[in-house]
């Protein structure tokens, strides 16, 4: 239609719209994923940092546990464990006193010391569990340095006393397994990061041209607007007028040349005389008359 009016402004203003919405679309779509790529940045340099805090600090526990730890003729690391209220160092003694306890303590929740391993604190606390459909008591076992270590989640061998002594120490010879899986994490932390944050220093490059095209648009509809728009009323009724003028002025002039033949000389000459100026009015009868009564004029 725009092209077989002649007028191309709607088809143009159509164009721009549609090139200004796919570039709105374009930049949504480009801030929603520099906010994810900054959320994710934030998220997994906070993970980075906690890894981090952990491998230090278990490192720390590991080289305590290294520096005190004896060992046999074989290299093996002895189980010099010591539970309260136990005299002997039979581990097997020591076993079964232990899953006494995994029986009957009741710590209420809190982290209670029973014995200690190389002077780091062996605790049990007392959980309440649901198991189908009924509440238990479990009770889990740790060894305690800057974290909580723990050995097959922190449950004794029920059934074998020399296992259940030995718990702890399988829980401390974990550490260094537990420090590559969060050395691990770290390596691939280490690589994603750097691309989220270029990805989250970016900037779109099409804001400019954007403001260009709303700017062009904005001009464009005006544009339309003023020639869709009706003359003022103030230019209607100077057109209005202008019609009406030349009627007017000749029916003046037709009254000018209907004075009688006999008529003074003051009428017949309107631009010298008052009553004139009456008669063109259209009025002679009135003011002609009070006009020629003090000049001594009859009509």
């Amino acid at each position: 239609m725009a092209l077989l009016s002649g007028n191309t402004d709607l088809l143009d203003k159509a164009k721009l719209e549609k090139r200004i919405a796919s570039l709105e679309g374009e930049r949504k779509s480009f801030n929603k994923g520099k906010r994810d790529s900054e959320f994710k940045l934030e998220s997994k340099t906070g993970e980075l940092r906690n890894n981090t805090a952990f491998i230090d600090a278990m490192t720390e526990d590991w080289n305590r546990f290294l520096s005190v730890v004896q060992t046999d003729k074989e290299g093996n690391r002895l189980n010099i464990i010591k539970v309260d209220g136990v005299d002997s160092a039979d581990e097997k003694v020591i076993g079964k006193r232990l899953q006494e306890i995994a029986k009957n303590a009741t710590t209420g929740g809190l982290y209670t010391q029973v014995g200690e391993l190389y002077g780091f604190p062996i605790k049990v606390v007392s959980e309440r569990i649901l198991k189908e459909g009924l509440e238990f008591t479990d009770n889990r076992f740790v060894v305690e340095g800057n974290y909580k270590y723990t050995y097959n989640n922190g449950h004794l061998a029920m059934a074998d006393p020399l296992a259940a002594a030995r718990n702890f120490l399988n829980a401390m010879e974990r550490i260094p397994s537990i420090i590559d899986q969060y050395k691990a994490k770290n390596e691939v932390l280490e690589m994603e990061i750097p691309q989220l944050q270029e990805i989250a220093g970016k900037v779109w490059k099409k804001e400019d041209e954007l403001k260009q095209l709303k700017s062009e648009l904005a001009a464009l509809d005006r544009k339309i607007q003023l020639e869709l728009a009706p003359p003022t009323p103030e230019v209607a009724e100077k057109e209005n007028e202008g019609q009406q003028l030349k009627p007017e002025a000749e029916d003046v002039r037709n009254r000018q040349a209907q004075y009688p033949e006999n008529a003074p000389p003051q009428i017949r000459s309107p631009a010298d005389s008052i009553v004139a100026n009456h008669v063109i009015i259209g009025r002679p009868g009135l003011y002609a008359k009070e006009e020629t009564r003090s000049k001594g004029l009859k009509i």
